[in-house]
């Protein structure tokens, strides 16, 4: 025996694993078969308890007394409670089929009568009511000598002389199957004994296993807690267990690293404020002594080495015995030191941009947040919306890396332009602003927004490059102009839009004739999209005629909006708006296609009148404007030659090259370019070194004004004229050169704005080409500029056609 108990005892595991497997089965086993038969008893003898017997019984009474009171009124004696009973019997049914035994065998064979059964009854229903009703009439006319309604009666009868014979078939088979249970119990209760002596004896051989597996761990706890010991001084964090009155019982090695000690010698019994320990160990362990509750885990700071402090993450919690007493006290701690620092780094992250280091756009809502619940009238809080100028050209022209030193030196002059309580902050992109709190007056907030004005457009020396990029500052006050952030960082960006309208370079004070504006802007954009869809735009043609022929040369579309409620827009109020929402592009296709396909009308009625059409720099500079061309002369069979596009010279501003790039293949095309506006704004003659252009158009501010220096021998003098030469003044000769530059390039020069006989006459000396003006014609509707065309003359030298 000692050798097998030996080998029992042994350290193998796949015996311990067998027997516990075996002793587990056996359990399992046992208890589960008893409880199969005690189920199986239970159910036997509720088979033996049938209500349904006594439904069946129930419902066969009840057709029993309705069959009586059937045959009380065929004698004529009583026939009142006819209906009463039918509905009696009628509710039996359902209690039968509804009952807990409902699924046994005699119910499932008679399911098929069950349900026969109740459509037969329901269906005899209007001739029990019709019996009912005929009693009632048979009292009120005792007289009366017909029987009672014989034919539903006799209908009634038949169903219910069928449904007495169904029901006491049932009624006995649900007798004999009950006698069958119950017989059926008495048999299994008699095996029931011997059962649960083996289910017994199964119970007990699994409780010797389990105790042969209880004395065979008791062997190994030595082991088990030698093992426990080693993965407590393997884990990366301090472990001590403290006795009830706080005295240490034990500590792995990291714990004792933390406490700067060598062996666990030198704490066993000892206290936390004895050997260094954290300032509140001894009131968290006496807590749980007290409590028997574990202290959830806080931070705590543990002096560490050439004096920095360590940040613990420390958790203390009851250990209990046999009997839920407690026998000791456990303290985890965890070195979170490099985690807060993580934590500290990874918030400044969130909450800073990157490459300035100054808060971004969350932390300044929250520090403006907390500035806004403070502002009074008294102390009022400044917000200032900043936007770099021409920080995109910057980044286009010289790249990323010049335009981040700008940032970064545009950060430093705010900074030291501002006072030590005010918060510059990123928003992204060349986005800054600044929370200026504490302000007694408004002229504060205005002195500090026009300083930096002053020091962001002074010159930066960045990387050899020398730059002037300026800034412009838009400034909202609270509590006057709001109280939340979202009201303060809307009305400062609002009073940043009029300073960039406004030319740039400046600062401008929030006002509400500007949110006023910005909600009529915001109307109109509305409105616009509308129109697109409603087609509510329509073109306008002004006829340009030859300045020496008077003859239509061709026309200019001129967009025109009837708003259905405000009547006619001008393009002045909604074209800027197009241009910053970006319909300007679907307004441009708009216009492309309704121009080409009345070119090609006119063709198609003999009138070749070629049309032209202003395009958005912005379509240049994007380099979009020729596949819009390019899709319109698809769209609508258009011939080339009768399409003119007309450009300003801030195309050239945007971008130079794409725009040379989208002249010369619209010049591929067959499309004529026209430069508008030629000698305002920033005109460069190196435009027209470098660019051609089919047609140049001198601006209106040229022709006002502009008088013949002597009287030509046309007829078309003014009346009172003697013909004396005037003196040309000095517009007369810019126009002057202007048309010998033109010629020299070979470019077609037309006049803009001719209003006057005057002016027509001086332009006709001076050798302009084609004149365009109301003296000549206005915009007018295409049917209108044809009938102009056909009815002016043929033969050539016609004076005018005005």
């Amino acid at each position: 025996m000692r050798p097998a108990r030996a080998a029992l005892l042994g350290p193998q595991p796949r015996i311990t694993a067998a027997l516990l497997l075996a002793a587990g089965v056996l359990f399992v086993l046992s208890v589960g078969l008893a409880l199969q038969r005690a189920r199986e008893q239970s159910r036997l003898e509720a088979s033996s308890q049938r209500v349904s017997v006594w439904f069946s019984t129930q419902a066969l009474v009840e057709l029993h007394r309705f069959e009586a009171a059937l045959l009380r009124l065929g004698r004529g004696t009583s026939g009142a409670d006819l209906e009463q009973r039918y509905e009696i019997l009628l509710s039996r049914l359902p209690l039968l089929a509804g009952a807990e035994e409902s699924a046994t065998r005699s119910i499932l064979d008679h399911a098929d009568i069950l349900t026969g059964l109740q459509d037969a009854l329901e269906q005899i229903e209007p001739d029990v009511a019709l019996l009912g009703t005929a009693w009632a009439e048979l009292e009120a006319r005792p007289e009366g000598q017909a029987q009672v309604a014989p034919a539903a009666r006799a209908r009634v009868v038949a169903v219910i002389q069928e449904a007495d014979r169904l029901l006491t078939h049932l009624n006995l088979a649900l007798h004999l199957e009950r006698q069958a249970a119950i017989r059926a119990a008495r048999a299994n209760s008699r095996t029931l004994t011997p059962f649960y002596l083996a289910s017994l004896g199964g119970l007990t051989l699994s409780v010797v296993l389990l105790l042969v597996l209880i004395i065979r761990g008791a062997r190994r706890a030595s082991e088990a807690e030698h093992t426990l010991r080693v993965l407590m001084d393997a884990l990366p964090v301090g472990i001590a267990a403290y006795d009830s009155s706080g005295r240490a019982l034990s500590m792995n090695k990291v714990a004792l690293r933390l406490f700067g000690l060598r062996r666990e010698a030198e704490v066993l019994g000892r206290r936390p404020s004895e050997f260094g320990g954290v300032a509140d160990a001894e009131r968290d362990i006496a807590e749980v002594v007290a409590t028997e509750r574990a202290v959830p885990p806080h931070e705590c700071l543990l002096p560490g080495e050439a004096g920095q402090e360590r940040v613990m993450l420390i958790s203390t919690a009851p250990v209990f015995g046999r009997g839920g007493a407690l026998t000791c006290v456990v303290r985890v701690l965890l070195d979170v030191t490099a985690q807060r620092a993580a934590d500290r780094r990874i918030r400044h992250l969130a909450e800073h941009d990157t490459l300035t280091e100054l808060p971004n756009r969350l932390l300044f809502g929250n520090q403006l947040k907390l500035q806004l619940g403070r502002a009074s009238a008294a102390r009022m809080v400044a917000v200032h919306c900043i936007d770099l100028d021409h920080f995109k050209e910057v980044n286009d022209s010289l790249g990323h890396p010049v335009g981040d030193q700008l940032l970064l030196a545009a950060a430093a002059r705010m900074r030291a332009a501002m006072r030590d309580g005010d918060l510059l902050a990123r928003l992204g992109g060349d986005e800054f602003a600044v929370i200026q709190p504490g302000l007694g007056e408004a002229a504060e907030a205005t002195k500090l927004a026009n300083r930096l004005t002053e020091v962001l457009g002074r010159p930066y020396r960045l990387q050899g490059y020398t730059l002037r990029a300026g800034a412009s500052i838009g400034t909202a006050m609270a509590p006057q102009h709001g109280t939340t952030v979202e009201a303060m960082l809307s009305r400062a960006d609002i009073a940043l839009y009029r300073a960039k309208a406004a030319g740039r370079g400046r600062a401008v004070l929030f006002s509400l004739d500007q949110e006023a504006g910005l909600r009529e802007r915001r109307r109109i954009e509305e409105d616009l999209r509308r129109a697109l869809v409603e087609g509510q735009l329509s073109l306008a043609y002004q006829p340009k005629f030859a300045c020496t022929t008077g003859r239509i040369k061709g026309c200019e579309a001129l967009l025109r909006w009837q708003h259905p409620e405000r009547g006619l827009i001008s393009p002045t109020d909604f074209i800027p708006v197009a241009e910053e929402t970006g319909l300007i592009h679907p307004i441009t296709q708009l216009v492309l296609d309704l121009a080409c396909r009345q070119a090609m009308a006119w063709r198609a009625q003999g009138l070749e009148m070629p049309v032209a059409v202003n395009l958005s720099a912005g379509h240049f500079s994007a380099e979009q404007g020729v596949r819009l061309v390019e899709e319109a002369l698809a769209a609508t069979g258009c011939d080339p030659a009768l399409l003119e596009v007309e450009v300003t010279e801030s195309v050239f501003l945007r971008s130079a090259e794409a725009a040379a790039r989208s002249f010369q293949a619209l010049r591929a095309l067959g499309v004529r370019v026209a430069l508008d506006d030629f000698g305002t704004g920033y005109s460069s003659l190196g435009y027209l070194q470098h660019l051609q252009f089919d047609v140049i158009k001198v601006d209106r501010a040229f022709i006002a004004g502009l008088e013949p220096t002597g009287l030509e021998p046309t007829g078309l003098e003014p009346a009172g004229r003697d013909g004396a030469r005037s003196e040309a003044g000095p517009g007369r000769r810019i126009l002057d050169a202007i048309l010998r530059l033109a010629h020299g390039l070979g470019a077609e020069v037309v006049a803009e704005g001719v209003e006057t006989q005057e002016q027509l006459l001086a332009l006709r000396q001076l050798g302009c080409d084609v004149v365009q003006g109301f003296l000549l014609g206005r915009p007018m509707a295409p049917h209108s500029l044809a009938e102009l065309a056909r009815a002016q003359p043929v033969a050539e030298g016609s004076r005018s056609a005005a």
